[in-house]
């Protein structure tokens, strides 16, 4: 598989920037210059971003930025959808209870606008929840 993301240099004002690596047009979006070199290719935007992020950093931070960079974790909403079987997933204790609280951690932690309060509803609509109490529920 093919990197499908360049990060550029722009040789005018000599930030850095990413573009899909299809994309036509690789002026810079900082001053709109016609030329600019590869500085590197990535399999996905993340990866591009953090290479940006780093080659637009003064050289006696770079090191220091790279490390923060590396110890951040990733979202996991970057691998799994955000689709109701999962925020489930992740909501139910080892009992099989979801509770609001728990549905707020799912939803927090999968970086989800959704209100917890209003998926619980929805999902007892749909069938999918089961309200065993106030605010705690029973998957089906």
């Amino acid at each position: 598989m093919e990197p499908s993301w360049l990060v550029l240099m722009c040789q005018s004002c000599e930030q850095a920037f990413g573009k899909p690596r299809r994309g036509t047009d690789l002026r810079c979006p900082h001053c709109n210059h016609p030329e600019s070199k590869i500085l590197s290719r990535h399999m996905d935007a993340s990866e591009a971003s953090d290479a940006v992020s780093l080659a637009n950093v003064p050289t006696e931070i770079r090191d220091q930025l790279a490390n923060w960079i590396q110890k951040q974790p990733r979202d996991i909403s970057e691998s799994e959808p955000v689709d109701g079987y999962t925020i489930l997933s992740h909501a139910i204790d080892e009992d099989g209870f979801i509770t609001l609280e728990s549905l707020k951690k799912a939803l927090s932690a999968l970086n989800s606008p959704i209100d917890a309060e209003a998926f619980a509803e929805e999902a007892s609509a749909e069938g999918e929840l089961l309200r065993v109490d106030s605010n705690r529920w029973k998957r089906t």
